[in-house]
């Protein structure tokens, strides 16, 4: 009877958990080994290792340095990893006006590379997992070279796949200021607020320490109300006021905004959101000028 049964466990670990544990290892392995590692890269494949709050410079540093003009235009959108196939287009018609986009679930694929070789974009990536040798992650574009770059990679507490920000750093045109751009993508499965505040904290002491405007974008993952409250809350503790929408047409999840732009020592000038098929969350776009 008692070898009977020891049979049977043995028969339940091999046909059930051994499944189980060689999927999650395949999985596991797939993700950047080590959060010290920071895989950040721009367009000319440079890799960037400084963890938010701590700034790089960007390379390479000589020659003229173009500088970001007022007023300027923001893209912010989760393009849900390019899975639908009219993702270019929609992207190449919102991409036109912009002069700084914020981008998150990007894949980041040869197509997506080539989009943005082809409009004369400098980017950074800061990919959180790899899945079928393909990484994805955040993304921040702009028509003019930032001056310093940091990322973040924060762990699903639940579901382990990483979440990652960026932070960009642009000189902007005939002031001694310069603009802090930050891009996030929140963790999501969380039972509390307090993963994603966590996650926002490296940002909160690397905006303490600029002197000049800021703006705070992504996909928040603000889908209840602790979140969302708590979101809002730091921030307006920090001075920054979020960008309204006359027909606000973001995306909600249980009648909550998932995606915000939230600003800092600017105007806003317009504001408008679209309704779109060619992902699961609707885009952002946003003029700024400096705030008088």
């Amino acid at each position: 009877m008692k070898r009977n049964l020891t049979l049977l466990s043995t028969k339940v670990i091999l046909t059930v958990y051994l499944p189980i544990v060689i999927i999650l290892i395949g999985v596991l392995a797939t993700f950047p080994k080590s959060p010290q590692y920071l895989t950040v890269s721009d367009n000319n494949e440079q890799l960037y290792l400084q963890s938010c709050p701590e700034l790089t410079a960007v390379k390479p540093a000589s020659g003229l340095t173009q500088k970001l003009g007022l007023p300027f235009t923001l893209l912010n959108w989760n393009i849900f990893k390019q899975q639908n196939i009219n993702w270019q287009k929609t992207l190449q018609k919102w991409s036109q006006k912009s002069d700084l986009l914020t981008l998150q679930e990007i894949k980041y694929s040869p197509a997506f590379i080539n989009f943005s070789r082809i409009n004369s974009f400098f980017y950074f990536q800061n990919n959180a997992f790899q899945y079928q040798n393909v990484v994805y992650g955040v993304n921040t574009l702009s028509k003019v070279r930032p001056s310093y770059v940091c990322g973040t990679r924060f762990g699903e507490p639940w579901t382990i796949i990483p979440k990652t920000g960026l932070a960009t750093i642009y000189p902007l045109d005939n002031l001694p200021d310069s603009l802090l751009l930050i891009n996030i993508h929140g963790v999501n499965f969380t039972f509390t607020a307090a993963p994603l505040v966590d996650q926002i904290q490296p940002y909160l002491t690397l905006i303490k320490s600029h002197a000049g405007p800021v703006i705070f974008s992504g996909d928040f993952n603000t889908w209840s109300a602790p979140r969302l409250e708590q979101v809002a809350k730091i921030l307006q503790q920090a001075d920054f006021q979020e960008v309204l929408f006359e027909n606000d047409r973001r995306t909600t999840v249980f009648g909550k905004p998932l995606d915000h732009i939230y600003y800092r020592g600017l105007r806003v000038v317009d504001s408008e959101n679209w309704a779109t098929k060619t992902s699961d969350h609707n885009p952002q776009f946003v003029t700024f000028t400096l705030k008088k």
